[in-house]
Formats: C-alpha cells, sequence, structure tokens
C-alpha cells in the first residue's frame, strides 16, 4: 500500500540509508531486500553489480573490441530520478546516489552504455506529474508502424525542465511505494563513428548507386545490388561496424556509368569493434588493403584514395552543391536526318541557361519546381545522319536526359530546340559522367 511521504518512513538500503546525512533519521526503514528500496531500486546492490559485470565480460568474449579502455555511461530509470529530485526537496542534505564526476573526460576509445528499467511505476509516475503539473507537463506519444498511437513516458529533459517548479508540498504529495520487482539491465558497446572518404566509379549500366526501395521496384530488395552495398561490406566487414552509412555527392541514374576520376563519397562507420589497424601511420596501409579488396571483390565498382576524414569534412560533401560543375558524354539518336550545319549551330548558342520543371520521371519523389541551370559548354560529333556524340559540361543537378529530348517541353531550351528538331525527336541512346568537379577526398596535414 502507497501512503504520502510525509506520512511514513521511507524503505531504503543500507547504501542508500549511508548517503543521508545525520544522526537522525526517524523517516527511514531499511528495506527487507535490496531491489525493495524506494530511491536506488537496488542497482546498487553488490550482487546486482556483480550481475552487470559478467555480462560485460561475457559480451566482451563473443564480440570483442579492440579498445583499452572504456567509459561507463550510465541510464537509470525515470522512476528513480522522479524519487531522487523528490527526496532532494524534503531532504536538502541528501546529494543523491551517484557522485557527480568532477571533469571532463577526454580521448574516449569507446563507451560502455548501461540501460536500467523498472516499469513498475511508469503509469503512476505519470499520473502524478499530469496531475501536479497540468500545464508544463504533457505525456509524449509515439507513432509505431501500423500508424497507432502510444504513450511514451517522462525524459529526463522533461524532468530538468519541470524540477524547479517542485515544493516541499508537492513532494510530500508523492505516494511512498516500494519496488517489488528487480530492475532489468540492457548493455550496449559504443564508439564514435569513424569517416572514411574517397571516390568510385561504376562501370555497369544496371546498379543503381542505393538499394532499390520495395516501393521503387514493386517488390523486395536485391541484397548486394548497389554501388553503396558493393562499398559498405568490406569496409563493415574489416573494421566490424554494427552499421554503415553512405553519402555521396549527387547521383548517377541506374543506367549511367561513373567514369574519370569517379564521385566523391564517404561511409560513416557506426560502433566500430577493430580500430588499430586505422592508429598512426600503419593507416594508410590498411586504407590501401582495403581499397585492393573492393576493387577485387567488384569489378564493376571500383573505389581509390580512400581517406579517414572527419564528420566536418564529410558534412562539406554536398555543400554549395549547385556551384559544382560535371562533365558528360551522351551517346544520342535522332529519328530525323540531321545536317552538320545544325551541329554548328547548336554549340553557337553556347553557354546558355535553361529552366528545368520536374521531369515527369521523378515527380512522385521530388516536388514541382522550375530549376535554372547553366549549360557551360557543348562539344558535337556527328558520327552518321542519325547517331551523335554530345560531350557537354553543366551545372551540377541538371537533368541531362531531360535536356537532350525536352522531356515534352518541359525543358527550355533543350538540345532538340537547339537542333531545330521536335521534342521528343532526340534521345539519349548511352550516358556517362566523365567528371565531378570538387577536391575531393581532402588533403591530410
Amino acid at each position: 500500500m502507497s501512503q504520502n511521504i510525509e506520512a511514513t518512513s521511507i524503505p531504503l538500503c543500507s547504501k542508500c540509508i549511508r548517503q543521508i546525512s545525520g544522526e537522525d533519521k526517524p523517516q527511514v526503514t531499511l528495506c527487507q531486500e535490496p531491489f525493495n528500496c524506494f530511491l536506488c531500486f537496488g542497482l546498487l546492490d553488490d550482487s546486482f553489480i556483480d550481475e552487470v559485470a559478467s555480462e560485460v565480460e561475457r559480451q566482451l568474449t563473443d564480440l570483442p573490441y579492440d579498445a583499452s579502455s572504456f567509459v561507463l555511461a550510465l541510464n537509470l530509470p525515470f522512476s528513480q530520478t522522479l524519487r531522487e529530485l523528490i527526496l532532494r526537496k524534503l531532504r536538502p542534505d541528501f546529494n543523491g546516489i551517484l557522485i557527480d564526476v568532477p571533469y571532463k573526460i577526454r580521448n574516449i576509445d569507446a563507451y560502455l552504455m548501461k540501460l536500467s528499467q523498472n516499469p513498475e511505476f511508469h503509469e503512476s509516475d505519470n499520473a502524478f506529474l499530469c496531475k501536479q503539473f497540468p500545464n508544463q507537463y504533457r505525456q509524449g506519444k509515439k507513432r509505431n508502424n501500423e500508424g497507432s498511437e502510444s504513450e511514451v513516458d517522462c525524459s529526463k529533459v522533461q524532468l530538468q525542465q519541470i524540477q524547479g517548479k517542485f515544493t516541499q508540498p508537492i513532494a510530500n504529495a508523492y505516494k511512498i511505494a516500494a519496488p517489488t520487482k528487480k530492475c532489468t539491465f540492457r548493455l550496449d558497446f559504443e564508439r564514435d563513428p569513424v569517416y572514411i572518404a574517397g571516390r568510385y566509379c561504376k562501370y555497369s549500366r544496371n546498379l543503381p548507386q542505393s538499394p532499390w526501395s520495395t516501393e521503387e521496384k514493386g517488390g523486395f530488395k536485391e541484397p548486394g545490388n548497389s554501388v553503396s552495398e558493393k562499398v559498405c561490406e568490406t569496409l563493415r566487414e574489416v573494421f566490424g561496424a554494427q552499421d554503415t552509412s553512405f553519402i555521396a555527392s549527387g547521383r548517377e541514374d541506374i543506367d549511367v556509368r561513373m567514369l574519370g576520376e569517379g564521385r566523391p563519397f564517404a561511409v560513416e562507420l557506426k560502433n566500430t569493434r577493430f580500430m588499430k589497424k586505422l592508429r598512426g601511420t600503419n593507416h594508410t596501409d590498411t586504407l590501401k588493403e582495403v581499397e585492393n579488396r573492393i576493387n577485387q571483390l567488384h569489378q564493376v565498382v571500383q573505389v581509390k584514395y580512400l581517406t579517414r576524414v572527419t564528420k566536418e569534412q564529410v558534412d562539406l560533401l554536398n555543400i554549395g552543391q549547385e556551384e559544382k560543375r560535371k562533365l558528360y558524354t551522351a551517346y544520342c539518336y535522332s529519328t530525323l536526318k540531321l545536317s552538320p550545319e545544325s551541329f554548328v549551330e547548336a554549340v553557337q548558342k553556347i553557354p546558355l541557361e535553361v529552366i528545368q520543371k520536374t521531369p515527369v520521371r521523378v515527380l512522385k519523389r521530388r516536388a514541382l519546381l522550375d530549376r535554372p541551370r547553366s549549360i557551360y559548354t557543348l562539344e558535337l560529333l556527328r558520327l552518321d545522319d542519325h547517331h551523335f556524340l554530345a560531350r557537354l559540361e553543366t551545372q551540377a543537378g541538371t537533368y541531362i536526359k531531360e535536356f537532350v529530348h525536352g522531356d515534352f517541353g518541359r525543358t527550355q531550351p533543350s538540345l532538340a530546340d537547339l537542333l531545330k528538331v521536335q521534342n521528343g525527336e532526340v534521345d539519349i541512346l548511352e550516358l556517362d559522367v566523365e567528371q565531378v568537379d570538387m577536391e575531393w577526398p581532402p588533403k591530410v596535414e
């Protein structure tokens, strides 16, 4: 049975009793079991600590990290944090069950995250906060995959926001109830992300940059059938990463090759277990080995210049996208015969600015906008009456296929307009990206 704090004694374990200063403790009694402790929920009990330590040892044996040390980060149950706040209000001499570290820890190799849970009082604690702080506290909601909403518990941030409004009468109104269940816990080992930069070339006309989504493909994904998967798979294996993210400076269509020096990219390696190979002067040899391994495994995707970079450098990858230039070569076909004079006249109109409405082929996933784009250079090589090569340098973000055929008049002017044929009578048979104008990877100082 629960009672107000002011009307009953508080059941505490022997360790929490020692945390309250002074000889006179009429409001405190020793609880039967450590997990019955009103304040620490048994988290300070030696047997619980030994249980956590054993689990740490087991997990490190199963999935070893090459870290020399770990920083322990604790995530305590919300109800325990609330009770500590209330007890601080009632007993000003109480300093909490844990001691704050008076300095910052730097050069952290890895983190050991310990999440302790006891949901026994979530409902009653949320009801208490809603009643005492109706204007300041609202229980949050979380939408699940099915679209329905469920209530979530108060966060530590919310508690910090209202802790200054706690008064002694509010603290006295809190009901005493000793936990009846042991805390459960979960351990997570974490490392700060590592970033690897480089450039990739793609020699296939049947390979997307990223995995096709179910919506795009009309079915399930084909595992490993993308540039990002082929590159990230090896990096994940070599460095024992839990997960990866692939970031690139733009993307080419599935049927477009990426040639020349390749497209700039970076990979974020999350929670890596093997990092010693990236330390010191040997890291360049390690990345060269990784580079060779990727290139031997996948003939259609080749990487070069692999370098370790910082997150700040990765953030620069997509800054100023519209100022970048890209060089393309297109093998084109015209349904009408094209004279040599028409090529000369078309080239003479370059440079020019075109206005491109969002292409029909990407309307379902892109906003309908008018995009001004610059065509800086254009070279045309006539192969026969109906076939020609176009080599053009454009502003990044230009839809090249639409510039050539006009996209039902949605690109103005188009190459079809410059050649004085109707939209749709000129089209691209094959397209290659030859150059992405960007200094990448950044130079290592």
